[in-house]
């Protein structure tokens, strides 16, 4: 099966569409309501991240904006002696059929934003997908385990880490299941 993300941020397995895990927050009305300006610094701050992990960021090249949350990364990476065994992992549920894209595994959630309630749905989907995946024989190891966000410091300081608990995560895996029902059924009904 071949999974695809679109530059709309769509996936489609086979070339049959999915719901995305960041469409199905923001159509419940969670998360993701900042201004253009802000996501683009997100996606900028990810693509530095990633491009360093990979080994292929020319530093000099990053925008003055972004260098203390990259400087927050690498920081993180060496405190924690944290490696990547996986960089933006797209991946979907197969029960669910959701696309989401892992910024990291072990499961690792990277935040340029102060923490908000719905960030624990995000994680807990991209928990149970590896979870599930992992149980149907996918050889993704333990990367489920001790799952968190990496909220990173604007100046380069040490980032705030919010580690999740398994049963934190099993409440808010059940909870984004319960919404993303009830997304699909208002949409069935043809409720917006």
């Amino acid at each position: 099966m071949s999974l695809v993300l679109t530059e709309d941020h769509e996936y489609y397995l086979d070339g049959v569409k999915l719901d995305g895990l960041t469409s199905t927050i923001r159509e419940a009305g969670l998360g993701w309501n900042a201004d253009p300006w802000y996501m683009e610094r997100g996606t900028a701050i990810h693509k530095a991240t990633e491009l360093w992990d990979r080994g292929n960021l020319d530093e000099e090249t990053v925008d003055p904006q972004i260098q203390g949350y990259l400087a927050s990364w690498i920081r993180f990476r060496w405190d924690q002696c944290y490696v990547p065994s996986e960089i933006e992992y797209q991946t979907y549920h197969p029960e669910l059929m959701v696309g989401t894209t892992i910024d990291r595994l072990p499961l690792l959630d990277l935040k340029s934003g102060a923490p908000e309630p719905w960030h624990a749905l995000q994680v807990a989907f991209q928990w149970g997908t590896l979870k599930t995946l992992y149980y149907n024989g996918h050889p993704l190891s333990d990367t489920y385990r001790n799952p968190m966000d990496v909220y990173l410091d604007p100046d380069g300081g040490p980032p705030k880490v919010r580690l999740y608990t398994q049963a934190e995560m099993r409440e808010s895996f059940r909870v984004y299941c319960s919404m993303l029902h009830f997304i699909r059924w208002r949409r069935n009904v043809g409720l917006k």
